[in-house]
């Protein structure tokens, strides 16, 4: 992961995570079912994105865009039924994601755009991701279970390191 400071007048911003590649693990688990699925579907379309050739790069694309849509409905039900107080911001987040989607979706579509803006904006939706699923989704996963369920979710992850160990520690140590 590499770290990329923004910066401002000479003072840093914000720190931007910039990732090489999304993986799904549990440490992605926010405590919703149904949003823990529509996030390991979306590192999948991504990272089919990331990985597609000239002769894939257009059913990708078409299957990111069908993905967010469907995906980003869901949490906006979500938001609506439970009164989310941050749904304004939430749901004007998802609609860049999606506009920036279906531009270069509709390029690519007319041959305006090659394989390498199609990459380009899966690197981006890899680097948006983490953030977006940290900060937004987490908050949205903890006020619907408090709505619904009356309390905090819970979540098991598992073969995370402990402090100061790395996954292949964990993995060696589970195998041994």
């Amino acid at each position: 992961m590499i770290h990329q400071r923004d910066v401002l007048d000479g003072r840093p911003a914000r720190v931007v995570h910039q990732t090489e590649s999304l993986e799904w693990t549990d440490a992605m688990l926010l405590g919703h079912a149904q949003m823990d699925e529509a996030h390991q579907e979306f590192v999948e379309v991504v990272s089919a994105l990331a990985q597609c050739t000239q002769h894939t790069a257009l059913g990708c694309l078409e299957a990111v865009e069908r993905h967010l849509l469907s995906h980003f409905e869901i949490e906006r039900i979500w938001m609506e039924r439970t009164d989310f107080p941050a749904t304004d911001c939430h749901l004007d987040e998802h609609q860049r994601v999606i506009d920036a989607v279906q531009q270069v979706n509709s390029l690519a579509a007319v041959g305006k755009v090659g394989l390498h803006d199609v990459k380009r904006l899966a690197k981006a939706l890899t680097d948006w991701f983490p953030g977006h699923a940290d900060y937004m989704d987490s908050a949205l996963s903890a006020w619907v279970n408090k709505k619904i369920h009356g309390g905090a979710p819970v979540v098991l992850r598992r073969d995370l390191p402990m402090s100061g160990e790395s996954n292949s520690e964990v993995s060696d140590t589970q195998r041994g």
